[in-house]
């Protein structure tokens, strides 16, 4: 799809993208600007938890306990898949 094309409400598709991309990254920083760790799905469909010093962390979500059981540790401290919003 054109990204140039306007949609009704006079934004382009460029503009809304990167609108949402911005919306995204602020509520990243504001969970971890409270120690929260943020969960994201990777194009695989794992759970990963993006943690406040830019390190990332493969997990299990337990739906009945509702807790997260850590798997493996995928990025080291800022190398994260959102690592970069640390250094903004």
């Amino acid at each position: 799809m054109n990204k140039n094309f306007t949609l009704t409400n006079g934004k382009t598709i460029a503009q809304v993208e990167q609108e949402m991309k911005l919306g995204i990254e602020k509520l990243y920083l504001d969970a971890w600007a409270k120690g929260v760790s943020v969960p994201y799905c990777d194009e695989n469909y794992q759970l990963h938890l993006a943690n406040p010093d830019g390190s990332d962390d493969l997990v299990d979500f337990d739906t009945e306990t509702k807790t997260y059981k850590f798997l493996s540790r995928d990025a080291e401290t800022g190398n994260g898949r959102f690592a970069y919003l640390l250094k903004k």
